[in-house]
């Protein structure tokens, strides 16, 4: 039996022992359309990693090793809800932002999404795939606090809401390598699953953020 899935990062705790960390509001650009996969386009959905373009708009994350600094790559929160879509030429919150929604100039219509930030926080994710090198308790505890890349694994795509489904892969590095996410812990129910199969939740932190407060020069994108 398949392990069940549960979508993109979750927030789990602040690492602080706060409470979950004040969103932010911020909004798409007019018309934006996530692309994750070459030309297939995607719904954002909550639980899927943005960065902050210089023009203040949210964008997907792009997956990636961040050896080159690659300012798509940093994430500045994880979505948590959409107060104001464009649906049928009124607005109300969605549980989902649709790709493509055209608001033009009329800023009382703009796609409205709340963030929270990624630094200070631990989230839990799914793994992509599965691998005959992490199938037992002890191989899944040996790679905390190795560092690893997360992926978009399209679901949904035949329907009106495809997502983007960002997973962990299973591919680790060593600590001197620079990826976007460092496991500190494996998920919540971990004895409760296959560890054969996919969809095994690890708890992750983000290596590299977009809101950096020693990341003092030029701007953030």
């Amino acid at each position: 039996m398949a392990n069940p899935h549960r979508y993109g990062f979750r927030f789990l705790k602040n690492r602080w022992g706060g409470d979950t960390p004040e969103t932010y509001t911020g909004f798409f650009a007019s018309g934006y359309t996530p692309n994750v996969t070459g030309a297939t386009t995607c719904n954002v959905s909550i639980g899927d990693p943005v960065r902050m373009m210089n023009s203040g708009a949210f964008q997907l994350v792009e997956p990636g090793e961040l050896d080159d600094d690659d300012a798509n790559e940093r994430a500045f929160g994880i979505v948590s809800g959409f107060p104001q879509v464009l649906i049928s030429g009124g607005v109300r919150p969605n549980a989902f932002y649709p790709t493509g929604t055209v608001y033009g100039s009329n800023l009382n219509a703009q796609t409205l999404v709340q963030v929270i930030p990624v630094e200070g926080c631990v989230w839990e994710i799914d793994t992509a795939t599965t691998s005959s090198s992490f199938d037992t308790k002890a191989e899944f505890q040996a790679i905390i606090n190795a560092v690893c890349t997360f992926s978009y694994t399209q679901i949904n795509t035949t329907s009106n809401n495809p997502k983007a489904n960002p997973m962990a892969v299973l591919s680790f590095a060593e600590s001197t390598e620079t990826r976007q996410l460092r496991v500190v812990g494996l998920g919540r129910g971990f004895d409760q699953y296959d560890l054969t199969l996919a969809n095994v939740p690890l708890q992750v932190v983000f290596n590299q953020v977009q809101a950096s407060p020693w990341r003092i020069t030029g701007n953030q994108e």
